[in-house]
């Protein structure tokens, strides 16, 4: 069995609410942040054998159920403000949601929401050393660049252009070294942090020697479309 395939055999943790009804902002934060907990637990419990870095989808499993209505009710409940500029790019906002705004029990993790501009192509990649993160794209369109190179020999030789689109699901291990881009479309993220770390400590955000925006690195020559490389099993 592949380390591809191990990744898609994990059972799903799935996110109940009654449709029809109104969504509690408080519960539905609650339950996003149980999801995405399992599936970071699941990546450390497996750290000899799992990916560093892989990519999901999230999908409803019954008429009327929307992951963007849990989303939106978490945004419409709390105040989430945005900040620009993010990590010095001024394409990028960024905007805190912790489990104490919510009333939840006391916990370590927290949310990130994320909007990268229509064109933002310069923020460098980078790591969290100390972070693990789950990050659901809620809207939009752009890519994911990822390197297997860890930051002490990152030279910005290995870099993989994953696109992503709204409903997609990037799980990853601290340390992994990596960004985001876009080009004709805005893209919004909700990013899990586990645990999170103010966005105000150095430990928060590291770039290499070797800094690198990776949206300038396209060839257009190599373009292509597939199918993934891994499927998910139905029965």
């Amino acid at each position: 069995m592949t380390t591809a395939q191990m990744v898609y055999d994990v059972d799903p943790v799935f996110l109940h609410y009654t449709t029809g009804n109104p969504i509690d902002g408080r519960q539905a934060m609650a339950s996003v942040l149980r999801q995405a907990e399992a599936y970071v637990a699941f990546l450390r419990g497996e750290s000899g054998t799992a990916p560093r870095a892989a990519i999901g989808r999230v999908r409803g499993t019954g008429p009327g159920v929307s992951f963007g209505s849990l989303v939106e009710a978490m945004r419409t409940a709390f105040s989430v403000e945005m900040i620009s500029p993010f990590e010095g790019s001024h394409s990028v906002a960024g905007g805190v949601l912790l489990p104490a705004q919510a009333d939840l029990p006391s916990r370590d993790d927290g949310f990130l929401f994320l909007r990268f501009a229509e064109g933002a192509r310069d923020l460098p990649m980078h790591t969290h050393e100390d972070s693990d993160r789950l990050i659901y794209v809620l809207e939009g369109r752009g890519f994911f660049h990822t390197s297997h190179e860890r930051l002490d020999e990152f030279s910005g030789e290995d870099i993989r252009h994953v696109p992503v689109r709204s409903r997609d699901v990037l799980l990853f291990r601290q340390g992994v070294m990596h960004t985001f881009s876009t080009q004709a479309e805005p893209l919004l993220l909700l990013s899990y942090h586990a645990p999170f770390v103010p966005l105000e400590d150095p430990r928060q955000y590291t770039v290499p020697d070797q800094v690198v925006c990776p949206a300038d690195t396209f060839d257009s020559k190599k373009s292509r479309i597939g199918c993934d490389p891994a499927w998910s099993r139905l029965v």
